[in-house]
């Protein structure tokens, strides 16, 4: 079939109609490619399911494919090796080989994008610019430079009309995520449409370098306490948009250091900046792979590329923590509870067949194992992979972090022969377990749950007034599955007693956090009476709403 037939499908095809009209021209050229490559079955059903002309295997297919497709699909290929839980291991580490392959801008571009971003040519903005790139990839361009107070820097050049043809390029990629579930059914299980739709939210964030000055800004702050991490300054007046400035990193890659360099005490230094990000500051660099990490002169860690960040709340932290906590005490169902939470069900799970998965995978990875000896990265990614088998989808920064976790880990053994990654996040995830049981937090949280109980306690009858009205009216529609017969009366006065007991609980905690520090009334074994009764309270109340759940009353 020619790439023309690519045409004729789009047309008839309402969802598409907007992106032929964007770039038609890109649109058979894309056809081709698919075609040559052995996925011609998405732009035509009526071709053979595999069919290719490379005898190739489909991850090697898949790699060429995207690579000849250019930037956005080279940039949907590395984001998408980041999810070793919606695809293949074999595929996510041929993806994460893929090179930008892409030629370099000429230099009277370079110039206008400069001159259009920052209102005046290199030659006056800079004391030199170098004509030559040090880099180039497919979204942007990378230029030494000197200030004229003679500071050594580079320039990040975005490619010029980018933004345009990533436009198109989406639009195309969004109709052939459609094309992938009507020819490949069984797909669906990977939710392409939805990481097409995260691809695209990343991939535009990434082309505004506002958002990327905003980060470096961000990193420089978590690191101002940690002198032997060199985070590049970025120059504000000479960066836009399109258009960033900033120290220039030089140095030997962790991968290729000198024979008199202290290979221990440079990977201690990289897992400790790794750790930082992921357990303390919750914000990461999301590629700290051999290119972006150089050993300076002064024996700092110069850190480049600040294109892909992922976040981690408190409260995502705290997960990861509950689970390494839970392995570690030995309740592997504990691990199976808290994993189930993390993830949005994309279908109807069943959980036992889930929770002895997770088991499995533990007895296999960490039963029986001191924490440095368990490797976390791959733990973690099984754990990910085994969540996507039972249709459970795991946010896409949780999955981002075991990423990192699996770059760090593996650059840091590769630098240092003997080197325990586990071992150096150990006192990171100490303090992540102090802080979660600490009594400030405990407040806090005692604090949070009761706010928010009592604002369901003060919109539960507005919400019965309208159930009422909505009655009446005849307007209630009630699906009622009748699994055990059960009077459904009983059921809400269950939840109601359910919710008076939880104020309370929330109540008695919050009290007796706040009364713990106090010197009022008597004291038993260091705590006033007040506070420890409060805390009574509340554990018989956590008691008896646990034993109604397990009888399921």
């Amino acid at each position: 079939m020619s790439s023309k037939s690519l045409i004729r499908t789009l047309y008839v095809s309402t969802r598409a109609v907007r992106t032929v009209v964007q770039d038609a021209s890109r649109a058979r050229n894309i056809a081709a490619i698919l075609v040559k490559y052995g996925f011609g079955a998405l732009i035509d059903s009526r071709r053979r399911r595999g069919e290719a002309e490379a005898p190739q295997d489909l991850a090697t297919r898949a790699v060429l494919m995207l690579e000849e497709l250019g930037p956005t699909f080279v940039k949907f290929g590395q984001i998408l090796s980041t999810r070793p839980d919606l695809i293949p291991e074999r595929l996510a580490d041929r993806l994460q080989a893929l090179q930008d392959h892409v030629a370099a801008v000429p230099i009277e571009a370079v110039e206008q994008t400069i001159i259009d971003s920052l209102g005046e040519p290199p030659d006056r903005l800079f004391k030199t610019f170098d004509r030559v790139p040090i880099a180039s990839a497919s979204i942007a361009q990378v230029h030494a430079a000197t200030t004229h107070d003679g500071r050594d820097v580079v320039v990040k050049v975005q490619r010029p009309n980018l933004r345009a043809t990533i436009t198109a390029d989406l639009s195309l990629m969004n109709f052939l995520a459609g094309r992938v579930l009507d020819v490949y059914p069984e797909a669906a299980y990977f939710d392409l449409p939805g990481m097409v739709e995260e691809f695209q939210k990343s991939l535009l964030r990434e082309l505004d370098f506002d958002v990327e000055r905003q980060s470096i800004q961000r990193f420089r702050e978590n690191f101002k306490d940690k002198p032997y991490i060199h985070i590049p300054e970025v120059f504000t007046a000479l960066s836009s948009s399109t258009v960033i400035t900033m120290d220039r990193i030089r140095g030997q890659k962790l991968t290729r250091l000198s024979p008199d360099i202290d290979t221990q005490e440079v990977a201690r230094l990289y897992l400790d900046a790794a750790y930082q990000m992921l357990f303390e500051d919750g914000f990461f660099h999301g590629d700290l792979h051999p290119g972006n990490v150089f050993l300076e002169d002064g024996g700092r860690l110069g850190i480049i590329d600040f294109g892909m960040v992922g976040r981690l709340s408190r409260s995502m932290r705290e997960r990861v923590v509950d689970i390494i906590f839970s392995v570690l005490r030995g309740d592997l169902e504990g691990v199976a509870r808290i994993w189930y939470s993390i993830g949005r069900p994309l279908k109807q799970v069943d959980y036992g067949s889930f929770e002895a998965d997770v088991v499995e995978i533990l007895e296999m990875h960490a039963v029986g194992k001191p924490l440095d000896q368990i490797d976390m990265g791959a733990f973690l990614r099984e754990l990910a992979q085994g969540a996507m088998r039972h249709g459970i989808r795991l946010p896409s920064d949780f999955t981002m972090m075991f990423k990192a976790m699996v770059t760090t880990e593996g650059l840091a053994k590769q630098v240092a022969k003997g080197i325990n990654p586990v071992e150096a996040a150990q006192p990171y995830i100490e303090t992540v377990i102090k802080e979660r049981y600490s009594m400030d937090r405990i407040k806090q949280v005692a604090f949070s749950e009761l706010v928010h109980l009592t604002e369901v306690g003060r919109e539960l009858p507005a919400r019965v007034e309208r159930l009422l009205t909505q009655a009446e009216a005849g307007e209630l529609e009630m699906r009622l599955r009748h699994d055990a017969f059960e009077d459904v009366s009983v059921r809400m006065v269950r939840a109601f007693n359910r919710t008076a007991v939880s104020i309370v609980v929330a109540a008695g905690l919050l009290a007796g956090a706040l009364t713990v520090e106090s010197h009022v009334g008597p004291v038993l074994f260091g705590f006033p009476v007040l506070s420890l009764t409060c805390f009574a309270i509340s554990v018989l109340g956590i008691i008896w709403l646990g034993v109604g759940v397990l009888k399921g009353r």
